[in-house]
């Protein structure tokens, strides 16, 4: 067995074995085009081997060296296709390890994401010496949802230009990050952030597309860009508006009256489903937060995503924070996957999933193991409430709020499910999600809602009395007082909707 470059008259032959080991669902349909796959080749930025034997081709890989910014030195290892029939015979970890030694001088950190349909790709990360640095669930869209390892190791520079002890995360990162420490071997402590707020949310921007006009301005503003950036992708501003649009990357620019206040920058993948924000630009922290949940309404309403992910500074427990509290969990630690400045950063990879929980078929290593036990859990609660967000969004007291909203607003509710005959609290908002309600005699079902007039002061109406099978979400008065004031156009509308309704 023979491992060389990848030469123009392999294509058919490596497209054959995607094929072959895919069909038509490979997670990057370009690779069945010969002329996107050509262009691969001779470009600077991919190195592509094949192992060859006896003439015929029996597994392709490839290492992409633009991941990131420019100066990031990364490599991303994958696009492994080895010939079904001569399973068992080492081809791909030969080809990983060749790649790794091939792209050691040019990439200070590099990573793969290894499939959980079966193990063989992790156990030949784990034997190439790439570790298990976080549990990614149904990331790409195949037959199904199906996630991933992503494994990585730091080459070269890479461990000396790290910060030791920089991080600073909130709670539910922490156990990511001891295990993504210890699985590279640094010893360091990570300080925890319990007391982190989140940006404000609520801020009244004018938005705008990035036109060029305000491209030049914005790329006068060095917060989060040159200065403490939070959030880090594979697009920037300062690359232009011809490569933005060629990526088919979109900006919300911020701005009141002549002034730029910030943008946010994401990326749509139709074929996966998904929603990647790649750069948040912001000249004060008052804009943060809004710029951030601007970014998540486009990708839900908009987009439809069914999946919405972000890489943000693990020196940034406010950005995670804020991230957390829009329904976005960790998924995995990656130290100094960034360069910035003089230095490597480590970032938290967050991801949001908008589709009901269902990992299909899935086997891990051991290694994999600890990371799908330390991430899954927090999935699984999560779960549960967007099947609730589902049903609320359903109540006509809730027309006109995004899911975003629905999201902010049950975080101030209590959802209860009531014995049959149980009088609820005089004083609260009461919507029926499932079974039934009664007040007064007249019967309420799912999506009506009762007791607003009392939480409004405008007194207690008729008791509200628990039916068969009732599932319900309460506002009570501490709730409202707290939606009033992180979130108050939201309470205003909610307002509107009651009045409209015309139930107080």
């Amino acid at each position: 067995m023979h491992i060389r470059d990848f030469r123009e008259a392999d294509i058919e032959a490596v497209i054959g074995l995607f094929r072959k080991n895919y069909g038509d669902d490979y997670a990057i349909p370009e690779f069945y085009d010969p002329a996107w796959v050509k262009r691969g080749i001779y470009s600077d930025h991919i190195l592509w081997l094949v192992a060859e034997e006896a003439g015929e081709i029996l597994g392709s890989g490839a290492c992409i060296l633009n991941y990131g910014d420019y100066n990031d030195q990364i490599g991303e290892i994958g696009r492994l296709v080895v010939d079904p029939d001569a399973g068992g015979r080492g081809l791909g970890r030969a080809i990983l390890s060749a790649l790794v030694d091939a792209s050691d001088e040019r990439v200070e950190f590099a990573f793969a994401e290894a499939r959980t349909v079966h193990p063989k790709t992790q156990r030949i990360d784990d034997r190439i010496g790439l570790v298990p640095l976080g549990f990614l669930p149904m990331y790409y869209l195949m037959t199904w949802r199906e996630s991933l390892i992503l494994s990585g190791q730091l080459f070269g520079n890479g461990r000396l230009l790290r910060r030791p002890g920089a991080a600073e995360v909130i709670a539910p990162v922490q156990p990511l990050a001891a295990l993504s420490l210890a699985n590279l071997e640094l010893d360091e402590p990570v300080t925890v952030r319990d007391n982190a707020r989140a940006y404000p949310f609520d801020g009244a921007l004018t938005v705008a597309p990035l036109t060029g006009s305000a491209l030049v301005r914005l790329l006068r503003i060095e917060q989060g860009r040159v200065f403490q950036p939070e959030v880090f992708g594979s697009m920037q501003i300062d690359q232009g508006l011809s490569q933005l649009r060629a990526k088919k990357a979109e900006y919300l620019v911020a701005s009141e009256g002549e002034r730029t206040l910030g943008a946010v920058g994401y990326i749509g993948d139709e074929r996966n489903r998904s929603v990647r924000i790649t750069e948040l630009i912001a000249a004060d922290e008052a804009v943060k937060g809004s710029l951030l949940r601007l970014a998540v309404e486009a990708a839900e309403e908009q987009f439809e995503a069914e999946i919405i992910k972000c890489d943000v500074a693990a020196t940034s427990p406010r950005a995670q924070q804020t991230l957390f509290e829009m329904g976005f969990l960790p998924a995995a630690y990656v130290p100094g996957m960034v360069f910035h400045g003089t230095s490597r950063w480590d970032i938290v990879r967050m991801i949001k999933l908008n589709v009901p929980w269902d990992l299909g078929p899935i086997e891990l290593t051991a290694p994999s193991q600890k990371y799908a036990d330390v991430v899954t859990p927090a999935f699984l609660k999560a779960d549960v409430v967007r099947e609730r967000k589902r049903l609320a969004l359903a109540a006509p007291v809730l027309k006109g709020l995004t899911r975003l909203e629905v999201e902010f607003l049950e975080h101030v509710c209590a959802e209860a499910t009531p014995a049959l005959g149980e009088v609820l609290a005089g004083d609260s908002l009461h919507v029926v999600l499932a079974g039934a309600l009664a007040q007064g005699g007249r019967p309420l079902s799912k999506g009506d809602f009762a007791g607003a007039g009392a939480l409004l002061g405008q007194g207690v109406g008729e008791p509200v009395v628990a039916g068969a099978g009732a599932r319900v979400l309460s506002l009570g008065p501490a709730g409202l007082a707290q939606l009033s004031l992180t979130h108050p156009r939201l309470a205003v509308k909610l307002y509107q909707n009651l009045v409209n309704n015309r139930a107080l």
